[in-house]
């Protein structure tokens, strides 16, 4: 495979080990420690060529509990997307999946007993034609299904459709117009509120040498079908400055409609092997919500050490009345070094500041992970992670202190 460039390439890493963890089930008052035998595999798949452009990432991990505390479990992720060219610069068909653990309730801890599996999935043609001498025009068609595993009323099959004109104004910079509609079927009629979604808006993209710059501009409506409508302004915003081939500054903004599938399913496209199934404190809720956002990131890539920076502001607001309003605050911050050769320490830390608003209650919750990985030869290494995560709230019951050490061994294929 090595001497073409086009053929399917798959990276892939096995870690089996340790793990103890000295609250499993999250107790604020009683906690509980526990020995976990852990197995997993992370892989990677790639095949480009002038039919097929493909990308699939995912892992599976496999715990045994020591005492049978809970049952053994299999929690998975995927990220995919194949892009399948049938008429060269005419006719093209998608498919986009995403697979994620979540947590069923959000205000409950992050124990082995309150996540559940949702995946996301999304297909359709997309046909591409020239409108003048100086215009391109791109129709797509989506059907999007989206399934949980516990929560029913995030259940729901979508078909959706845009039409967009695209314009280049020179060889780095374009303007395009974009008209979408999404009609939204939910399988639980009674919890769920069926809608269809409109929108429209202009998009400008420009590249500079030490800048990147992209905007849309329009409005979006949505309309529950007999129950009442909305509409709202969409705006979205992205800043991108290069100040020198190592680090880069980027700002975004955006005010528009969004809901759990529509993130999940735009966030597809993960470029390195998964480490670990992440679980996202989200509750899966079929309510679309009114999101205003902001965040300011700065990332850093030097021959031994990588760092990055990303504080966040976010403002959620339901149209519907069954859901809690947020203003949500954070700040992530990663850190790489490459101590030695073959040994490298990486760092991350999460704080999040969650205010509901209707129920008047504020949750901080605190994620930080410290590991050293020593690398023994080109496929062998050990590993020593140590995750802390903390959960304050306004609601006694609702705190939680988690501390986790992982010792593994590692394999990987390149």
């Amino acid at each position: 495979m090595s001497g073409n460039a086009n053929a399917a390439r798959v990276d892939y890493a096995i870690d089996t080990g340790v793990e103890h963890d000295d609250n499993v089930r999250l107790d604020p008052v009683d906690p509980i420690d526990q020995w976990i035998w852990r197995t997993g595999i992370g892989f990677r798949a790639t095949e480009t060529n002038s039919t097929i452009q493909a990308s699939v990432n995912g892992r599976v991990d496999y715990r045994v509990f020591q005492d049978s505390i809970y049952d053994n479990t299999v929690e998975g992720m995927l990220d995919g997307r194949l892009n399948w060219v049938m008429l060269p610069d005419r006719l093209s068909f998608t498919l986009d999946d995403r697979l994620q653990t979540e947590a069923i309730d959000r205000f409950s801890p992050d124990s082995p007993d309150n996540r559940q599996q949702i995946n996301i999935l999304s297909l359709g043609p997309n046909l591409f034609f020239n409108v003048g001498r100086t215009m391109r025009g791109q129709l797509e068609a989506r059907y999007i299904d989206t399934y949980a595993e516990v929560t029913p009323q995030f259940n729901s099959q979508r078909w959706g459709v845009a039409l967009r004109a695209i314009k280049d104004l020179g060889p780095s910079s374009a303007l395009s117009v974009n008209v979408q509609t999404q009609d939204v079927d939910f399988d639980d009629d009674l919890t769920s509120l069926d809608y269809k979604r409109n929108d429209l808006y202009a998009r400008y993209d420009r590249s500079f040498p030490n800048f990147d710059l992209g905007i849309d501009l329009g409005y979006s409506h949505l309309d529950y079908k007999g129950t009442g409508d909305r509409s709202n302004p969409l705006v979205r915003g992205r800043l991108a400055w290069r100040p020198s081939q190592r680090s880069r500054f980027t700002l975004f903004a955006a005010n528009q409609f969004a809901d759990a599938a529509y993130t999940a399913i735009s966030e597809v496209g993960a470029t390195s092997i998964p480490e670990r199934v992440l679980i996202d404190g989200q509750t899966i809720t079929a309510a679309v919500y009114e999101e205003q956002r902001i965040s300011l990131g700065y990332d850093y890539h030097g021959d031994r050490a990588t760092f990055m920076v990303e504080p966040y502001v976010q403002k959620i607001d339901y149209p519907d009345p069954l859901n809690d309003d947020e203003e949500n605050r954070g700040v992530t911050v990663g850190f790489d070094y490459r101590l030695r050769p073959m040994l490298t320490f990486s760092s991350y830390l999460n704080f999040e500041r969650v205010q509901y608003q209707q129920i008047d209650r504020t949750d901080d919750t605190r994620h930080l992970s410290l590991g050293l990985d020593k690398q023994w030869s080109r496929h062998w290494s050990t590993a020593l992670t140590y995750y802390h995560y903390q959960r304050s709230s306004e609601v006694a019951t609702a705190e939680a202190k988690q501390n986790i050490w992982y010792l593994r061994v590692i394999y990987r294929n390149r």
